[in-house]
């Protein structure tokens, strides 16, 4: 039987002094009264919004800590290439390595120090756990992913700062003694939080968590989350940068021309992402299997891009650098495709030695140089030649190919530079992207990250029975 509708309570305040006279008892029972109408998940937007402050204080402690290591070597470089560019050849090819080794070291250390190897992801902590994210094994992954990145190992920073900033989340509900329901809620404030500071992207930080976090749009849940992107966004601009994180020419308006190709482009990144996703996958179980010590097999990672960087310093660090160049400076086809194949060894190398990091924001990297390589190659004559435009819509292109989140990605791409115009033709890319590589890889970049193990159907399953029931059972727990 379906449970009786409640009838609408509207609460009118009453002056201050009418409640101030009224006895204690009968000002005692008002309260109550005020207490149980309220809804529950309003004081959820006031935690979410101090959620969002600490985490995007503890995105930007995490970005200075990297600029002083940089200050070690470099003539006070706040860019990894610009950093590269400025050593002598011997240093660039040296510098990777080190850190990639003293990085592994530090990992190495913390899990014998510790007695356990690492604890779970917040994705896997927020949608399958508890929300419990463990103190050390963090903090440990944390120092070695900022001497690695601040050597210039080919990954993305941007993942160990959202880490970082759930972690901080984490230990925020369990000092507010936070049930199960809203501990995994706070985490996923913390991290939408973290994302929107790291990338001035409020608006995707929050399509992140919903859909590849919480695998859908839940109403209830997403009101907070929202408010501690929005928080965490704009003390990052008011304290510490303002302005969007790319530069770029302003974007033409789009026609028919331009979706046909942007579609086209959505089947090609489509058709590249999952085997992007195969070559990491691949690659670290082989790299893994063969060289079981941590720095070693580290360093030997940060080896091969000191290497390559010789060629090209375009491949030190994320990729932040050369999605900036590729948005304002003409760039020859056959640089785009070296460069393009020295990343894509690059960050193959990192992710397979296991170096903590992400991969989003080199695969933006690589994405932006596939879309610009298309521009070159396959758009038809009454196309738009935007160069901002169609390194835009690839970025958008193959992350969501990649992570099968296709509002994320399009959303991202507009906000990562303040170009509207961009999203009517990343819109149809990004959608089209995904389709087709779910369709030829069911399992995205962060299927691990969220518990979902190749290696145990069972696990899976279970994983998946457990996400079904609590879809349900946690917008229960949040009416209590």
């Amino acid at each position: 039987m379906a449970p009786a509708a409640r009838p609408l309570v509207l609460l009118i305040p009453m002056p201050d002094s009418e409640v101030r006279s009224r006895p204690p008892a009968q000002r005692a029972g008002l309260i109550a009264r005020l207490r149980n109408g309220l809804d529950p998940m309003v004081p959820m937007l006031l935690v979410g919004a101090l959620v969002g402050l600490i985490s995007s204080l503890a995105v930007e402690g995490f970005r200075q800590g990297m600029y002083l290591i940089m200050n070690l070597y470099s003539d006070h470089q706040i860019h990894l290439v610009s950093a590269a560019e400025s050593l002598p050849r011997w240093a660039r090819a040296v510098v990777p390595p080190v850190a990639a080794v003293l990085g592994g070291l530090i990992m190495w250390a913390g899990h014998r120090w510790i007695k356990r190897p690492r604890g779970p992801e917040y994705m896997e902590a927020v949608r399958v756990g508890n929300g419990q994210l463990p103190l050390a094994p963090n903090l440990v992954r944390t120092g070695s992913s900022l001497v690695a990145v601040s050597g210039g190992i080919t990954i993305g920073r941007e993942g160990t700062m959202i880490q970082f900033a759930a972690l901080i989340s984490s230990i925020v509900g369990r000092i507010g003694r936070a049930d199960t329901a809203h501990q995994r809620l706070i985490v996923a404030c913390g991290a939408a939080a973290g994302f929107a500071a790291a990338y001035h992207a409020p608006i995707a930080g929050t399509l992140f968590v919903a859909e590849i976090i919480l695998g859908g749009l839940q109403l209830r849940e997403i009101a907070a989350v929202l408010v501690a992107a929005v928080i965490g966004e704009l003390t990052t601009q008011s304290l510490f940068a303002t302005g969007p994180l790319y530069l770029a020419h302003m974007v033409p308006p789009v026609n028919f021309i331009d979706l046909l190709d942007a579609s086209l482009l959505g089947v090609l990144a489509g058709l590249l992402g999952p085997l992007f996703l195969w070559l990491l996958d691949s690659s670290r179980r082989a790299w893994q299997a063969r060289v079981s010590l941590l720095p070693l097999r580290m360093g030997l990672a940060g080896l091969l891009i000191g290497l390559l960087s010789l060629i090209r310093p375009e491949v030190w660090g994320n990729g932040y650098s050369m999605v900036q160049s590729m948005l304002v400076h003409h760039w020859a086809l056959s640089t785009l495709a070296l460069v393009f194949v020295l990343r894509l060894v690059a960050v193959t190398a990192a992710s397979a030695a296991g170096i903590p990091g992400g991969v989003l924001t080199p695969t933006l990297a690589l994405g932006g140089a596939l879309g610009l390589m298309v521009s070159h190659l396959f758009l038809v004559p009454e196309a738009s030649h935007s160069q901002a435009l169609w390194t835009l819509v690839g970025m958008g292109s193959l992350l969501a190919a990649t992570t099968h989140a296709p509002a994320m990605s399009a959303i991202m791409v507009f906000e990562v530079t303040r170009n509207y115009n961009v999203v009517m033709a990343s819109m149809p890319a990004c959608v089209i992207a995904s389709v087709v590589g779910s369709l030829l890889r069911h399992r995205s970049v962060y299927a691990e990250a969220l518990g979902l193990r190749e290696d145990s159907e069972a696990a899976e399953e279970e994983a998946q029975a457990r996400l079904e029931g609590e879809a349900v059972a946690v917008p229960e727990a949040l009416r209590r």
